[in-house]
């Protein structure tokens, strides 16, 4: 089982996720901190648990058995990083939760290990 992480950045957000996409979000936010201030840095991390809950509500026939703690825990151990790095791209724009929870489905449907 792969644990969560939780720090806190120099700009006084908390970083959050499973700790082994630490190093993607840290690598996003390095990346993107001339671009965003801290509020949206901070705040994209709050959008990616939105969106999932927003997508299992939403999910495809295929994971509808999964209750919404184990969906939680597939999409951010499969898709945190990818996630987190959408939400900066959004601007962390919760008004734009829906278009970051509609890239769920289609990743989690394409994804090879979880579609055999």
């Amino acid at each position: 089982m792969t644990g969560s992480h939780e720090s806190i950045l120099p700009t006084g957000a908390e970083v959050r996720g499973p700790a082994h996409h630490l190093p993607a979000v840290m690598e996003s936010i390095n990346n993107m901190t001339a671009f965003f201030p801290a509020e949206v840095i901070a705040g994209a991390f709050g959008m990616v648990e939105h969106a999932i809950s927003v997508a299992w509500a939403t999910r495809p026939d295929a994971f509808l058995s999964l209750t919404f703690t184990q969906f939680h825990q597939l999409v951010r151990d499969r898709y945190y990083a990818d996630l987190y790095r959408r939400a900066l791209r959004l601007g962390a724009d919760f008004d734009r939760i829906g278009d970051l929870a509609s890239d769920i489905a289609p990743a989690l449907l394409s994804d090879p290990q979880l579609t055999r």
